[in-house]
Parts: C-alpha cells; structure tokens; sequence
C-alpha cells in the first residue's frame, strides 16, 4: 500500500473570492501529492504565482510557488492509502501531464460550467479539482463527471484529514490532525 496526498487550499486571489462567492464553499483549490513532506504537488493553477495568466499543469510545493509567496494560505491536507495498482495508475496519468505540460492550460470556463452543473471538457484543458478528480479516476469513484468536480467533493471519500491550518506552518511530522 502507498498513500496519496491531496490538498485543498484556500487562497487570497481575486480568482479564489468569486469562486467563494458563488460557491460559498471554504476551499477554493486542488492539488495531488505522492509525497507527505508536500514539497511536490500538482495541479493547474498559476505558472508565475504573481500573475493570473498563463495558467496550466503546475508542479509546486508548500514552500514554494504560490505557497511560498503566501505561507499564511490555508490549507487541509487528505490521505488515501491506495494499493500498487492505483498508486501506479495515479502517477501514470500525471506523468503524461508532466511530459506534456506545455500543451495543457486552464479550463476557465469549466468554473462556470461546474457552477452551473454542465458536464463540459476540452482537450487539454482542466480546471485544478478535475484535474486531480481526472489523475484519480480509478480510485475516485463518483456519479460526477470529472469537469464538474469542487474540491469540497474530496471530503466525502475515504480520505483521512492530516492536517489543517497554514501551508508555512504545516510539517508533515506532526502526528496529530492539526484543526
């Protein structure tokens, strides 16, 4: 068995408060880790922190990137054990994401799409809950099509809460889930 990290963050951008505002839900982002440590993840998200566009595959960690710049994001880190088979799964498919990274970008217009609960993809193009939801399709077993995923779906599967609070305060050593 390994275990898989997701982490739904809650962020400060102009992007992030009109997701909250139509969604009125706390976490706004997804990302997917192989790693406790958090020093790796994926997503689609903002390639230059400081700048909305361009957006697409993303790889960055608690301590760099956006959650670098801003270590006072608030984050829940989730865990899955998977067995070998989903595990390799799972690392297949961003594996295919990382050797492409440059053609992939970010379904903007997905956000309104799963807003208003019309399954709707393009090629190449996710929005960063689908995109983790899409990596985990094996094991992420939902009625939702994967362009409709929030990332508050997460919590409803079997995934154990590690950690919640800032991304600059979280180490992974820390044994006890963090509220």
């Amino acid at each position: 068995m390994k275990k898989v990290y997701i982490v739904l963050s809650r962020s400060n951008t102009i992007v992030a408060h009109l997701v909250r505002t139509f969604t009125r839900k706390y976490y706004t982002h997804a990302s997917i880790s192989f790693e406790k440590d958090l020093n790796s993840f994926y997503s689609f998200g903002r390639k230059n922190p400081k700048m909305l566009l361009p957006a697409g595959f993303i790889n960055e960690g608690v301590n760099t990137g956006y959650f670098g710049l801003w270590p006072e994001t608030k984050i829940r880190v989730l865990e899955i054990e998977v067995d070998d088979k989903e595990f390799y799964s799972i690392e297949t498919n961003i594996a295919e994401f990382e050797n492409h990274s440059e053609e992939y970008r970010y379904n903007i217009l997905g956000l309104v799409t799963a807003y208003l609960h019309i399954k709707w993809s393009r090629p190449k193009h996710y929005t960063c809950s689908g995109f983790v939801a899409y990596c985990m399709r094996d094991i992420f077993k939902s009625n939702k099509h994967y362009s409709l995923t929030q990332p508050e779906d997460f919590y409803k599967f079997n995934f154990k809460k590690i950690y919640e609070g800032t991304a600059g305060d979280y180490h992974y050593e820390k044994q006890q889930v963090q509220c």
